[in-house]
């Protein structure tokens, strides 16, 4: 018999879900961990898991840019390629660049992974890096120094 404890309390024995209180896990569930009966392991992730896990954390690390740079999101920052004002349009042509090389080098890693490269610590070093690429210098505006407006008045 094979069984995993859950973090509701719950115990998966051998593919069913037994609640915590309900008979089988004092007649089934118990007795094994009594017994102490090893518990089953996590399964390693599949590939394409591993794989989505990257992805999804390269996302968060590139959003980090465009919203230091006073965007909501890289979608945001995109939207701008054809503004004009010349620093929004540099930026989202820069940002633009920036995500398509990421995504390409991801798209080539997965492809062809390197030996024992399944981390995503491992994975950001091995792409392009945002200081890489033509982003105009930032812009901070003095705003906690205007005195409010007041409304109404």
């Amino acid at each position: 018999m094979s069984y995993k404890l859950l973090s509701d309390g719950s115990a998966i024995l051998d593919g069913t879900t037994i609640p915590f209180g309900h008979r089988w896990w004092k007649e089934r569930v118990q007795p094994l961990i009594d017994a102490g009966v090893e518990q089953d392991k996590d399964p390693a992730p599949t590939v394409e898991q591993r794989n989505n896990a990257i992805r999804d954390a390269a996302w968060q690390w590139m959003t980090t840019v465009p919203k230091a740079r006073g965007y909501d999101s890289i979608e945001s920052c995109c939207s701008y390629a054809q503004s004009s004002v010349a620093r929004y349009k540099a930026e989202a042509l820069a940002m633009i660049a920036w995500r398509d090389a990421v995504n390409q080098r991801l798209e080539q890693l997965a492809l062809s992974p390197p030996a024992g490269v399944t981390t995503w610590a491992q994975v950001k070093p091995l792409l392009p890096q945002p200081e890489s690429f033509s982003w105009p210098a930032a812009v901070s505006l003095p705003l906690d120094q205007i005195p409010p407006i007041k409304l109404g008045a």
